[in-house]
């Protein structure tokens, strides 16, 4: 059958790109799920081979097989992130967890250190751990415990005859008031409070999407030396708050325009070609200026676009034009230009020839609808019969160019078509002589 149709022509490099770009988005799927599971320790043998396998497998698959590629490595890459999320949301769950306990436990250890002090009790004081993990938490919970046995054998207060201030402590530990309290909690204002836990959870936030522990410490050491009866604490807390919640709003952005920027690289190093600003840009990797980092991402997206584009363009431009000139259809170097530009081709086989194909695509050449088209000065010419039969024709045609193709290594997929005589004949000026003759004759009548 043969006509209108929309085809899609693939070349050898366009299915190595096809099947590069798709491996390397899987591969990224799977080099995030792996580095976040080995730095959470969850990255068991299990998990470790499924991931090894389907990449290996993918990897192994020839580039012919690009159809596979392109339906199947989208669906793993689903499946991955998804498995991805539940790890994720077992960590935050856990760390999390990790936070309540920390926090707790530094509240209750600036309490101990207000009480000893208050009583005059000798301690030796200790610092809160730089790193916040179970073993960190439980060895600090170990030396808080040894505070708190000081005050209760200082005070001579045995454990079923507690103080009130020592079972506010104790209810202090299990709710978990502010861990920045620095002085006693009753003295806190409603205001003061809301703004420590505004503060307070963003360094939650910080801490359970794992951005730079030094820093959560140099916050909190920082909200220790306020004092809250200085004039200007409200505004010294205004800025920490502010402070913490740039630095956790640009490490996060960081993050995710290096990954794009990491990702564009991972592309344009499929094309196989010896770029040699790859080095400059793989440097900005380690900046810490993010406006450059962005613009630098998306000048690398758009080159290995346009690069990539570009050469399926070429390759698939050649062999059309190649094809259709051995099925004898005339092409020039004007009329390709013409298709390039505009996106619209017309060909025939003669000067005066009352028929052409007109092809009409993107200028990507990714999809091509091919259909006869008649010259529209010459309708007097035609008949329904007649534009039936010249579709057939393109039918042997188009049956030698897909033959061309194909013994060029190239793919002609049809996404859709009609039967001859489906559908009206377009139709075009096709530039066929027509005016030519009619003057002709018309002078020789006027003889």
């Amino acid at each position: 059958m043969s006509g209108p149709k929309v085809v899609r022509i693939v070349t050898p490099q366009e299915r190595r790109i096809i099947k590069n770009r798709w491996i390397s988005h899987l591969t990224k799927a799977i080099v995030k799920m792996e580095a976040f599971a080995r730095e959470n320790g969850l990255f068991d043998d299990d998990l470790k081979k499924g991931l090894t396998e389907t990449l290996a497998h993918y990897e192994s698959l020839p580039a012919g097989d690009y159809q596979k590629i392109e339906s199947e490595i989208p669906e793993q890459i689903s499946y991955i992130n998804k498995e991805h999320k539940k790890l994720k949301k077992r960590v935050i769950a856990k760390r999390t967890s990790d936070w309540e306990l920390f926090k707790n436990l530094k509240s209750t250890h600036n309490e101990l250190i207000a009480l000893l002090s208050a009583k005059n009790i000798t301690f030796e004081n200790f610092s809160q751990p730089s790193v916040i993990s179970k073993e960190h938490l439980k060895s600090y919970q170990v030396q808080i415990d040894g505070l708190y046995y000081l005050l209760l054998k200082e005070s001579s207060t045995s454990v079923n005859k507690l103080s009130i201030e020592q079972m506010e402590i104790q209810q202090r530990l299990s709710k978990g008031d502010s861990m920045l309290s620095v002085s006693a909690w009753k003295s806190h204002l409603p205001k003061t409070q809301s703004r420590l836990t505004k503060l307070e959870k963003t360094l939650e936030d910080m801490y359970v999407h794992d951005i730079s522990q030094e820093k959560i410490q140099a916050l909190i050491a920082r909200c220790a030396l306020l004092d809250e009866n200085a004039e200007n604490y409200a505004v010294q807390l205004d800025s920490l708050i502010l402070d913490a919640a740039d630095f956790s709003r640009n490490e996060r952005a960081l993050r995710e325009v290096r990954e794009k920027l990491s990702d564009a690289l991972r592309l344009i190093k499929t094309l196989g070609k010896d770029f040699n600003f790859i080095p400059h840009w793989e440097a900005k990797l380690q900046s810490v200026d993010l406006q450059d980092i962005l613009q630098t991402a998306e000048k690398a997206e758009e080159f290995y676009e346009q690069v990539s584009e570009d050469l399926i363009f070429q390759a698939k431009r050649k062999a059309i034009r190649t094809a259709l000139e051995k099925s004898g259809y005339e092409i020039n170097d004007s009329m390709e230009t013409a298709w390039v530009e505009n996106g619209r081709l017309v060909v025939k086989k003669a000067a005066n020839s009352l028929y052409g194909v007109e092809f009409m695509s993107p200028k990507n050449l990714s999809r091509i609808q091919a259909r006869v088209v008649a010259d529209e000065q010459r309708s007097n010419e035609r008949s329904p019969s007649l534009d039936k039969k010249q579709e057939e024709i393109w039918c042997d045609d188009f049956d030698a160019i897909r033959s061309f193709l194909t013994n060029d290594d190239l793919d002609i997929i049809i996404d859709k078509m009609q039967d001859p005589g489906a559908v009206k004949l377009k139709e075009v000026p096709l530039n066929s002589g027509y005016d030519t003759r009619k003057q002709i004759i018309k002078n020789k009548k006027q003889r």
